[in-house]
């Protein structure tokens, strides 16, 4: 039961309740008058009857007033409570269509898990990823995909470096490695392990094999893109074996994340590269600053000399007009004396 309800049987019981003292009261009001009838009336009783009926009546009232407050405030709750229900509903309503929304995404993942399913669409998004990583940190000129050598043999991407060609190659297969996760018991887990080392390395001696080619100009490494972190992950922590059996073959595994960081450090020794192949234009034209400066430095100290010798004549002449200007103060105090023999002016 709603609280609105209980209000509601609660105002009805109370109300019952009143009005059956009224009436209890009333009856017995009339019992004793009817007693009363054939007796004789008493002032007194009759007075205290009268203020009995008083009482009852304000208590009538009183009570007739509060139960008005009280359907006031049911009316009030019910309203509050009837728009509430109003927002609940309109918030169920969206959340009913943001559930046919997400329905239908999660429909839409379903699809493409399936897709992904297909070892050959599943390859092709990873080659799509490593082939983003090479867009984004590096520029045209530095790699290529696609890269065919001699024998035919085509390789998912190439970085071209003043050492070397630099194989990239995105050969890994996610199914050994499902059924080595989702395999139940230890003796089925070690057999999908087995299963699953036996498939990486065989992954990277075809890379090894197939390109690492030094008479074709690539270094005596390559690279192999593992499209998955967790399978990352696993082979070189939980599967050490296979990380020495790389290393052995000389093929780096890469993870996206390693294999960004190793692109970023391609464009770092390319850009100090470029800046060894200008250094002698930059020492030349250091050089060159050099000399400017030299000739600069001779100016600045021919002008110096001409400014400190510059300096001293404004001494000297700043020394004679100081004796010219004390010998005319010297004849303005002889002035209304005799006139003495002339004094020169300026010293010879």
């Amino acid at each position: 039961m709603t609280p609105a309800q209980t209000l509601i049987v609660f105002a009805l019981l109370l109300g019952g309740a009143v009005v059956a003292v009224i009436y209890f009261i009333s009856s017995q009001l009339r019992s004793l008058k009817t007693d009363l009838g054939g007796k004789g009336s008493d002032p007194a009783l009759l007075e205290l009857l009268k203020d009995m009926r008083g009482s009852v009546d304000k208590s009538s009232e009183s009570m007739d007033r509060r139960l008005k407050d009280q359907r006031d405030s049911m009316d009030r709750q019910n309203k509050i409570l009837g728009e509430r229900l109003d927002n609940a509903a309109r918030v169920i309503g969206d959340v009913q269509k943001n559930l046919g929304g997400l329905e239908k995404f999660g429909r839409d993942v379903e699809d493409l898990a399936h897709v992904l399913k297909s070892p050959k669409l599943r390859g092709g998004l990873g080659e799509q990823l490593l082939y983003e990583i090479l867009t984004n940190y590096l520029p045209k000129d530095l790699y290529q995909i696609q890269y065919k050598f001699r024998d035919g043999a085509v390789c998912d991407a190439v970085i071209f470096l003043d050492k070397g060609i630099i194989p990239v190659d995105s050969k890994f297969s996610m199914e050994n490695f499902k059924m080595m996760v989702s395999a139940d018991g230890d003796i089925d887990k070690a057999a999908a392990k087995k299963e699953f080392i036996k498939d990486v390395k065989k992954r990277i001696d075809e890379i090894a094999d197939k390109y690492i080619l030094p008479g074709e100009g690539t270094t005596d490494w390559a690279v192999m893109y593992i499209p998955s972190e967790n399978s990352f992950y696993e082979l070189t922590v939980n599967t050490p074996e296979v990380a020495d059996y790389a290393q052995k073959r000389s093929v780096f595994l890469t993870s996206p994340n390693t294999f960004t960081y190793f692109v970023k450090t391609v464009m770092v020794a390319h850009r100090q590269n470029e800046l060894a192949e200008h250094a002698g234009e930059i020492l030349a034209a250091l050089s060159g600053i050099r000399t400017e400066a030299a000739k600069f430095d001779t100016e600045l100290g021919v002008l110096d000399g001409h400014i400190v010798r510059t300096s001293k004549a404004m001494d000297n002449v700043r020394g004679k007009f100081g004796k010219l200007f004390g010998k005319i103060e010297a004849v303005q105090a002889l002035e209304g004396d005799e006139p003495g023999p002339q004094v020169p002016l300026l010293e010879e």
